[in-house]
């Protein structure tokens, strides 16, 4: 199968909508189809290679990469349009048996691809721009429409609830390396490798830090347990910076196999608790960081959210409280300091549900789909 992928951006970053993008495409390569990323280069733009991307992403597959000039780079609504009407006639997707990408745009200009076409997506479109339902759903009625791949159910029932056919939704979760999360060491060793106190709890957050992700629920926890040391890794936010507690350590972003130290290194993995990610800001759905930590094996402290429900258990995977409340979180911190046996329990929970959840087994099921889907592209009209 050879898949033509267009990127919105002109050079990597640490956001985790390129490292979604690049591992999914490393896992599709891996499991043997063909396929190439066009990316837009702009004045000033460096020159790229798919080796830059594999390094940068620390990925193995072996997936191409064609950069074409354009002024179209970024996520802007206008930049993207304008871009997939250049893709549209690249030569990469015309001689492609079909156009994937994870270009929200594509859920209105997808009528006019030439190739038959799949969209990648995390957020509940149809009820975040409830006026755009009737174009959404026209569009994934369209006969050169493959489908759209989810990452979570959460966002699958909105567009069930715009009338898009069963048939033309996949949900696939995204995952992990687990050759790398294999290499998660024992707390003790990875304290001593990083150089943090041994006996002091820790909890640990590992993910952008900003307002959207509920940085504000993390301080307020930190403030209500001093005794605590709280890692957050990944710290780039200069609010961050300027509003960290003595017991809060601002570790900076890590390169993927440097991450797992980090995460054995917990008593706790967080997840914010707090309710604005998801229901104001409305740019974190089942977020990545979840995966890494249910392979860590660690015991997790989350809030009872409707997207993270699909993979955190209450007493099962992960100890839930109600967000917003960090009272409640810090008593939940407490809970998992004294129980030793729940903690347990936790962590081996997690690791179970972790089982499965990688990128090969994420690409197997979106080339599946997307071979059906070809050979039937009109099962559903």
């Amino acid at each position: 199968m050879r898949i033509a992928y267009p990127l919105l951006w002109a050079r990597p970053s640490r956001a985790a909508c390129q490292e979604q993008t690049i591992n999914t495409v490393a896992a599709l390569a891996r499991g043997g189809a063909d396929i190439t990323l066009i990316a837009p280069q702009g004045r000033g733009d460096p020159d790229l290679s798919a080796d830059d991307l594999r390094r940068w992403f620390d990925v193995r597959g072996d997936f191409a990469l064609v950069q074409r000039p354009s002024r179209w780079a970024g996520e802007r609504l206008l930049l993207s349009l304008l871009w997939l009407r250049q893709v549209f006639e690249d030569p990469e997707v015309r001689n492609a048996d079909c156009l994937y990408s994870r270009i929200p745009a594509m859920l209105a200009m997808g009528a006019r691809s030439p190739r038959p076409f799949a969209t990648d997506h995390y957020r509940a479109w149809p009820d975040e721009l409830p006026a755009l339902r009737p174009l959404f759903r026209r569009t994934a009625r369209h006969p050169s429409c493959l489908g759209l791949i989810l990452h979570s159910h959460y966002a699958a029932e909105s567009y069930r609830r715009s009338d898009v056919p069963d048939t033309k939704l996949l949900v696939a979760h995204n995952g992990v390396d687990p050759e790398r999360m294999r290499a998660v060491p024992a707390r003790d060793a990875a304290r001593a490798a990083l150089g943090l106190p041994m006996k002091r709890p820790i909890a640990v957050y590992a993910g952008r830090v900003n307002a959207r992700k509920g940085l504000d629920q993390l301080l307020a926890l930190a403030d209500l347990r001093p005794s605590w040391l709280f890692l957050l890794v990944g710290a780039e936010d200069r609010q961050a910076l300027a509003r960290a507690r003595p017991n809060v350590r601002l570790v900076p972003w890590q390169a993927p196999a440097a991450l797992p130290p980090y995460l054995g290194a917990g008593d706790v993995l967080l997840v914010p608790a707090a309710s604005a990610p998801l229901r104001r800001h409305r740019t974190t759905v089942l977020p990545i960081k979840i995966f890494a930590y249910l392979a860590a094996a660690r015991p997790i402290l989350a809030p009872r959210a409707p997207d993270t429900a699909e993979l955190l258990a209450d007493g099962d995977t992960a100890l839930l409280v109600e967000p917003d409340r960090p009272e409640e979180a810090a008593a939940g911190l407490d809970r998992l300091l004294a129980d030793p046996a729940l903690a347990a329990r936790l962590a081996a929970g997690a690791a179970a549900r972790a089982t499965g959840l990688s990128w090969d087994a994420r690409a197997a099921r979106i080339a599946e789909f997307l071979e059906a889907r070809l050979a039937t592209p009109q099962a559903s009209q």
